[in-house]
């Protein structure tokens, strides 16, 4: 089993690095990526816990794209390298700046002054929308994450707040420097028309698009074939991963999604080959 694609306490994942190495143990997965979402500060302690789970370095970042979501997995990353690390301060900032105007917001909400530390204590990164939508959820003003975000929290609502992006090529160059491999998280969530898809992805493999990941939490077994097919013709290798959060999204699950894997270590090898070409 593999899973390349999770999330920790470092992101707006709800476990810890170690946690989730425990957890990979215990489920048989012997290849784990840990990408939190603009960040490698969880790559340490995921590297040092014990564990016999091979780990991989991997961040997830934002691209600027309409009218879905874009969001590009970096893996087999020098999570050092200065050059990657610089980018990512940039991004470590805006999200400090985007954090603060949603506090305020959610001041106004609530009827007094809201502070990062009550809102959450858990996360050791940056605050997520979803540590917002707890807060709302404990103080009574949303039942339910899914509230939270339709009526607060999701593009275009009251407390969503826009936030520095880079372009695809811009963080292709950036994983690539580090040694790294793209991988096109979840391409449903860019919200395409089908047949929009294969030119799109053609076109972002001009600028940089190494894979596709193909399996996920939130493909269909109908959209996994789709994107399988998609990315071999192609010739494009694709990945595997829950894109897991912990209890922040309790129907993702590490190591599972919705469509059979059968060759998990094929998968791999072609991602690692793939990455040969930037070392």
């Amino acid at each position: 089993m593999i899973d390349l694609h999770c999330h920790s306490v470092f992101s707006d994942g709800t476990k810890m690095p170690a946690e989730l190495v425990r957890m990979a143990d215990s489920k048989r997965i012997r290849h784990l990526a840990l990408t939190d979402h603009d960040t490698v500060a969880g790559l340490p302690d995921f590297f040092a816990a014990k564990g016999n789970t091979e780990r991989i370095a991997g961040t997830e970042i934002s691209i600027e794209f309409s009218p879905g979501t874009m969001h590009v997995v970096g893996l087999f990353i020098d999570y050092k390298n200065p050059g990657l690390t610089s980018k990512l301060n940039e991004l470590l900032i805006a999200r400090k700046e985007r954090n603060d105007s949603m506090l305020k917001e959610v001041g106004r909400l609530v009827g007094r002054d809201v502070t990062e530390e009550e809102v959450s204590t858990s996360n050791l990164g940056e605050l997520g929308r979803p540590h917002i939508a707890k807060f709302l959820i404990r103080e009574g003003i949303v039942a339910d994450m899914e509230e939270a975000f339709d009526k607060y929290l999701g593009k275009g609502k009251p407390v969503y707040r826009e936030r520095k992006r880079f372009s695809f090529e811009e963080s292709a160059g950036m994983i690539h420097s580090a040694g790294g491999i793209t991988i096109l998280a979840h391409p449903f969530s860019m919200r395409l028309e089908k047949d929009a898809y294969l030119p799109y992805i053609k076109g972002m493999m001009d600028k940089g698009l190494d894979a596709v990941e193909t399996y996920c939490s939130y493909h269909s077994e109908e959209d996994t074939l789709f994107f399988n097919d998609l990315a071999k013709k192609l010739s494009l290798p694709v990945s595997a991963g829950s894109d897991y959060h912990g209890e922040n999204k309790t129907n993702v699950k590490l190591g599972k999604w919705n469509c059979r894997l059968p060759n998990p270590e094929n998968v791999l090898y072609a991602l690692k080959k793939k990455a040969e070409q930037y070392r």
